[in-house]
């Protein structure tokens, strides 16, 4: 087995990882079908951890009521919904997807240093919204995750441990995610 400086532990692509992430610029259409080839405008992030990939709907309503105190209309949330995406790849794309590419510095290697990524990670200093793509395969059948405009609205806890590899693990916010499968029962 070889190993991949991304992950810290082993090589996805050897250890049959089945799902990806990917990112577009905010309003990029999501493809077709889940095995439909991605648009240019998409760029891997990196390996989805063994935990895989959250989703939690936001199904959250304001009930508006009469005089008499009974419901009259429910009013929908802001937002349909959220992922979270434990990362284990520590790139410059992970980087620049988590904490913004207008927060994250890259120099280059030198004599006395190798190629350096700097976040700069503050509270005013938010990424942009961009389109967000999760990949996910078992056998014949995928299904795919995405939002044309999704925020990263949260990251959590990040542990940097002897024993396990760096996990980012981003919350990202919609107002609409789209959830397709697709058996891969093809006809004649």
């Amino acid at each position: 087995m070889t190993h991949d400086v991304n992950l810290g532990v082993g090589n996805y692509a050897e250890s049959g990882v089945t799902g990806m992430f990917y990112h577009a610029p905010a309003g990029t259409a999501l493809p077709t079908f889940p095995g439909d080839t991605l648009g240019q405008a998409w760029t891997e992030v990196g390996a989805i951890s063994a935990d895989g990939i959250t989703f939690n709907s936001n199904w959250s309503f304001e009930k508006l009521k009469n005089w008499a105190n009974q419901t009259e209309r429910m009013l929908p949330g802001d937002e349909s919904g959220t992922v979270n995406a434990p990362v284990i790849d520590t790139t410059e794309e992970s980087f620049k997807t988590i904490f913004g590419a207008n927060n994250v510095t890259v120099t280059a290697a030198t004599a006395t240093h190798g190629k350096l990524i700097s976040a700069d990670v503050t509270a005013t200093n938010l990424p942009d919204a961009e389109a967000y793509l999760f990949l996910l395969k078992d056998d014949d059948d995928m299904i795919m995750i995405g939002t044309t405009k999704g925020y990263i609205s949260e990251l959590g806890e990040v542990s940097f441990s002897s024993d396990a590899a760096i996990t980012w693990s981003p919350t990202i916010t919609a107002d609409k995610w789209t959830i397709t499968k697709d058996n891969g029962q093809k006809s004649a």
